[in-house]
C-alpha cells in the first residue's frame, strides 16, 4: 500500500492522468518473492518473502497479521554471517508477530563462517527473548516442523534472501501428504 501510494504521488507529480495511474496499478502483479503466494493446501496458505533484514521482517509480519490468518508460522533463513552478527539484537525482536518460528542455518552468500554466529545461536537468542522458536538443521526438518503445526486458516511464511525460497513446493507437498493421510487410514 505504501509503495502504491508513493507511485500515485509520483505519477500525479509528473502530471500523469489519474486514469493512466489507475490502469497501471490494476495491471501490476507485484514483484517476485514479496509476499508471494506459493499455494494453498488444506486451508493453509504458503507465502514466500525475500525479507532478510529485521526491519523488513517486522514490516512483512505486520502486513501478514492484517491479512486475517489464524496463525503465522515462519521459517527464517538468516542471510550472511556478518548481517546476523551485526543485527543479532534487532533479530531477537523482529519476529514478535509470528506465532511460531523455525530458524535455519545461515545462508553464507560467499562469506566465511564466523565462530559463534550460527542459525542455532540466533534461535537461542530469540528464544531468550521469550519467543517460542525451533532450530532446524535441514530444509526437511523445517518443513516438517512448520507443516505439523499449521492448521486451516493459518499461513506458513518462508523468509530470507537465500535458498529458503525453495521450500514453498516442499511445504505444499508435505501438506498434501498430511491431508491425504487420514483418508488412507480410514
Amino acid at each position: 500500500m505504501l509503495n502504491a501510494t508513493a507511485a500515485i504521488a509520483v505519477g500525479l507529480g509528473l502530471d500523469i492522468r489519474v486514469e493512466a495511474i489507475r490502469a497501471a496499478l490494476d495491471q501490476f502483479r507485484g514483484v517476485d518473492r514479496r509476499f508471494q503466494l506459493r499455494g494453498r493446501v488444506a486451508g493453509v496458505s504458503v507465502i514466500d518473502d525475500y525479507g532478510h533484514h529485521p526491519t523488513e521482517i517486522k514490516a512483512t509480519l505486520a502486513a501478514a497479521r492484517q491479512c486475517g490468518f489464524n496463525k503465522i508460522h515462519v521459517i527464517f533463513q538468516p542471510h550472511r554471517y556478518t548481517r546476523t552478527r551485526d543485527l543479532i539484537e534487532e533479530f531477537t525482536s523482529a519476529f514478535a508477530d509470528a506465532d511460531s518460528l523455525v530458524v535455519l542455518d545461515i545462508y553464507a552468500a560467499s562469506e566465511k563462517a564466523i565462530e559463534g554466529i550460527t542459525g542455532e545461536a540466533l534461535a537461542q537468542r530469540v528464544r531468550g527473548s521469550g519467543k517460542a522458536v525451533q532450530y532446524a538443521s535441514s530444509f526437511a526438518d523445517a518443513v516438517n516442523a512448520a507443516s505439523a503445526s499449521a492448521k486451516d486458516g493459518d499461513m506458513i511464511l518462508t523468509l530470507g534472501a537465500g535458498s529458503v525460497s525453495q521450500l514453498g513446493p516442499m511445504i505444499l507437498e508435505k501438506l498434501k501428504e498430511r491431508e491425504a493421510a487420514p483418508a488412507a487410514t480410514s
